[in-house]
């Protein structure tokens, strides 16, 4: 959520635009990622993406979209559920004369549900036919089916949209009950051709949106507004917005010698892990002369994934506070980097270009009072202040929003993340508690036995080596190939 003063800085701004640049749908140059993305996971027809016809049609959508999320089970299979609840809920009178008169399936009525719709769902694992359903069974199941399908599509919506708004479009109210799916069924029969594309989404459709999903200038602040919200960055989604903000391969093109600031207290570790990774696999690290990260001791230990990467060059200081509401990460990192400057200078091998991953406005001074240095920003698009966004697109410095990066591998990052910081804390944890010997110490003396040390070692290797642990559904560890005992 917006604080105040960005919303109000934001609101002044959008309110001294002239009053046509002020309609943001009337944008010739609107970008359309957004809906794209909405448009296939809702199941609108594949003819809008340019797919099944003869090639003359003028696409509504990218095609890239759907062939990248086509790729993906879970969007495949939210996007055959929304064309198979469409297809009910549009010919549902017909459906429910031949499934009560004639004692058919959804599986046998072809003209009515596109067979390709259930072998889609079939082949991704989900079985949705059953015998002796009702076509209003079958709209609660693909609701139901939705709930642990949707959230796993999140990844392919930016950061920068409230996921939860684009959520929302793909659940019916009450949609596990018979009266919710009536109702929604009547709006939908009233209204048809005001859903996008005749496509059924949770919506209260109304006659003045035209159609919300023509691009994402018009569909993004229609939707906030309808969560009572306001959408406000306009320059996201129009290619006018776009002049400052760079591919960083065309920033390394021109350097030779790379210094990167991290400023840890104002930088999401994953979005950072994310945009490192891209600088790794299009072959940029190797022009990075240093990455120098600044902590604070009430910062994330997310950040410990990226300390761990040994072929990075790290240099990481973690800041004390004289006082508990005041963090020093600011003029830390200020004063390493140009003491970073000068030495390089002093060594003969200058830094020409340097990259500032963080989106506090207060470096700018460190910007400004560098002018031998090319900076590049690396900001997150939720926390950047649209004062400190004019100030860079006006005095030309190059910036992009790390938000798209974490977007595209975010659960990578976080299985990545998670996972290291769950064998820390085995390996250093609970596991460093746990000597075996001692274990067997313990049982010895508790039983008031002795062994030598043979004895000791070939009932080691005979009975405690061979056991593993393994974990049970609750979490509780478990011993397994534990020895076969006598009775």
């Amino acid at each position: 959520m917006l604080d105040e003063t960005k919303r109000a800085s934001l609101q002044t701004f959008s309110g001294n635009l002239p009053p046509d640049s002020a309609r943001p749908s009337d944008s010739p140059r609107s970008k359309k990622n957004i809906v794209s993305r909405v448009a296939y996971l809702i199941g609108v027809d594949a003819k809008h993406f340019g797919l099944d016809n003869d090639g003359s049609m003028n696409p509504q959508f990218y095609r890239s979209v759907y062939d990248e999320m086509n790729a993906d089970k879970e969007a495949r299979i939210v996007r055959s559920l929304c064309r198979l609840r469409t297809k009910i809920q549009r010919n549902f009178k017909a459906i429910s004369t031949e499934m009560n008169s004639d004692v058919k399936n959804l599986d046998s009525l072809p003209d009515l549900v596109p067979p390709e719709i259930l072998c889609s769902l079939e082949a991704d694992g989900i079985s949705i036919v059953r015998p002796r359903k009702r076509p209003e069974d079958y709209i609660i199941d693909i609701h139901n089916y939705l709930l642990p399908h949707v959230p796993n599509c999140q990844k392919f919506i930016p950061s920068w949209v409230k996921w939860i708004y684009i959520r929302n479009l793909f659940f019916i109210p009450r949609g596990n009950t018979t009266d919710g799916n009536r109702e929604a069924a009547r709006l939908y029969y009233e209204c048809r051709d005001l859903f996008p594309y005749q496509s059924y989404i949770n919506w209260q459709p109304d006659d003045r949106d035209g159609n919300i999903l023509r691009d994402d200038a018009k569909f993004l602040p229609i939707l906030y507004d309808r969560n009572r919200d306001k959408f406000y960055d306009m320059s996201k989604v129009t290619e006018a917005g776009d002049a400052a903000i760079v591919d960083p391969r065309e920033f390394f093109a021109e350097a030779q010698r790379v210094l990167v600031a991290v400023d840890c207290e104002n930088a999401d570790p994953c979005k950072v892990i994310g945009i490192i990774k891209e600088l790794s696999r299009l072959n940029l690290v190797k022009k990075i002369v240093k990455i120098i990260l600044v902590d604070d001791e009430h910062t994330s230990s997310q950040w410990r994934a990226l300390r761990r990467n040994e072929n990075l060059p790290l240099e990481y200081y973690m800041t004390d506070r004289v006082k508990d509401d005041k963090s020093a990460v600011d003029v830390a990192l200020t004063i390493k980097f140009y003491r970073e400057i000068l030495q390089s200078k002093a060594e003969g091998l200058p830094v020409d270009s340097a990259i500032i991953i963080s989106s506090d406005c207060d470096f700018w001074p460190l910007i400004e009072l560098t002018p031998e240095v090319r900076f590049m920003v690396m900001l997150e698009y939720d926390n950047c202040s649209q004062s400190y966004y004019q100030r860079l697109q006006n005095n030309d410095v190059p910036f992009l929003y790390i938000d798209e990066y974490f977007v595209a591998g975010n659960l990578e990052m976080k299985t990545e993340i998670v996972l290291q910081e769950v064998i820390r804390e085995i390996e250093e944890g609970y596991l460093s508690k746990i000597n075996i010997f001692s274990v067997i110490n313990h049982a010895l003396t508790k039983l008031e036995l002795k062994m030598n040390d043979s004895e000791a070692a070939a009932f080691f290797s005979r009975y405690i080596a061979p056991m593993n642990i393994t974990f049970a559904k609750n979490g509780s560890a478990v011993l397994q190939n534990k020895p076969t005992l006598k009775e």
